[in-house]
């Protein structure tokens, strides 16, 4: 049984409620209206085959003078017991456009994820992997920001890692870091480690600054270090000071 299929029918006898043998018929009379219906028409979405699963398990309920399941529920016809499902039917390259999975454990993957696990080109979850994220536990490869964020360009978060950038309270990067304690080539913070560092308490580095500093002095201790640093990125610098 494909898995679309057996989402579906799971997702109707789920809601009906019943178990043991009885659920057991239920699910093999559906897969094989399914199949029928699918070497008729050539289709292979169970929701244009059979109709709305609710409606569905209403009729068995009324059938079988079953109560309401109410641990079980519908989002745009997809079945989720304590959270909620949606696959978008449009999809890029076969990847759903959004996926949205907020089940306990669910793992989210589209170009847009959102979910307790998101995997995606933008990504939002507990556990968030993908180009831009947003989570808990954050990893990206341009930005990432959440509690812990892992990014190749830039990150934000209570523990920040990035190769150039990062932001947080604590911050580690190849390149630039600000934060509570901040390493990097160029490091700002509270303690810094850098070859230019620039601390309100400790530091360590080749060129040391005690807060409040001079920003030209800093800024002319940084083109030592990168001479070819960028104009926008020399005067972020020289405001954040």
């Amino acid at each position: 049984m494909n898995k679309d299929f057996q989402d579906y029918i799971d997702g109707i006898v789920d809601s009906i409620g019943v178990v043991g043998k009885k659920r057991k018929r239920i699910k093999e009379d559906l897969y094989v209206s399914l199949i029928e219906k699918q070497q008729i028409t050539g289709e292979n979405d169970p929701y244009i085959l059979l109709g709305d699963p609710e409606e569905i398990a209403e009729e068995f309920r009324e059938n079988l003078e079953v109560r309401q399941n109410t641990r079980n529920c519908w989002w745009y016809g997809r079945r989720y017991k304590y959270g909620y499902e949606y696959v978008s039917k449009a999809k890029i390259f076969g990847i759903p456009l959004v996926h949205v999975n907020t089940k306990p454990l669910g793992i989210a993957k589209g170009i847009f994820s959102f979910g307790s696990v998101a995997i995606g080109l933008v990504s939002l979850g507990g556990v968030s992997i993908g180009v831009l994220s947003f989570g808990g536990i954050s990893l990206a490869i341009l930005m990432a920001i959440g509690g812990a964020a892992f990014s190749g360009m830039l990150s934000i978060g209570g523990f920040s890692v990035a190769y150039v950038a990062s932001l947080g309270g604590a911050a580690i990067a190849k390149h630039i870091a600000l934060g509570g304690y901040a390493r990097a080539d160029i490091a700002i913070g509270g303690v810094a480690k850098g070859i230019v560092a620039i601390f309100n308490q400790h530091g360590t580095g080749e060129y040391m600054f005690k807060m409040p500093v001079n920003s030209n002095e800093v800024i002319t201790a940084i083109k030592q270090v990168y001479p070819n640093i960028g104009k926008l990125l020399l005067e972020f610098i020289r405001n954040f000071l």
